[in-house]
């Protein structure tokens, strides 16, 4: 493994990991961690420096989780499994931590603005979510208004 993609790894792996805890089943993270590693391998070599290392890595693990969802319902689907009921507000929970909270409020959104509000805590520009997720830079500050909008209703005494 070259040393590079291998440092490339170690400091953005915690981030890599976020992404699949959204999207993955708790007992499915690993090989979903998994399987954006291979996929991130696999583009490496094509990787181009015209953007920056967190957008491409955000456009890997995103189709890979996308990828993993379309394959986790279709399998649902031949099994007849049940969805989960979606986590409660923090609001009505007690002695919860700011991760805690996160993870309530991650449940409580979309895919798509999951994704958004992943990506704003980690500091990319509305232009760079919006090349990731194939819609305009002015969309995704509309839609940035609406989920810190959502946060303080469920939130925000």
């Amino acid at each position: 493994m070259p040393q590079d993609f291998e440092q490339l790894v170690h400091q953005h792996g915690a981030r890599i990991r976020r992404i699949a805890f959204r999207y993955a089943a708790s007992g499915a993270v690993d090989d979903l961690v998994q399987d954006i590693l291979v996929r991130l391998w696999r583009s490496y070599p094509s990787f181009r420096s015209d953007a920056r290392v967190e957008t491409w890595i955000y456009r890997v693990a995103l189709n890979a989780s996308m990828t993993y969802l379309k394959d986790s319902i279709r399998e649902r689907a031949k099994r007849s499994a049940f969805a989960a009921q979606p986590p409660q507000p923090a609001a009505a929970q007690t002695n919860m931590n700011m991760g805690d909270i996160l993870a309530s409020f991650l449940g409580l959104l979309g895919d798509i603005d999951a994704s958004i509000l992943m990506m704003y805590l980690d500091g990319l520009t509305a232009e760079e979510m919006g090349g990731i997720l194939g819609i305009g830079g002015n969309a995704v500050g509309v839609r940035i208004n609406r989920i810190k909008q959502k946060f303080s209703d469920t939130y925000v005494d």
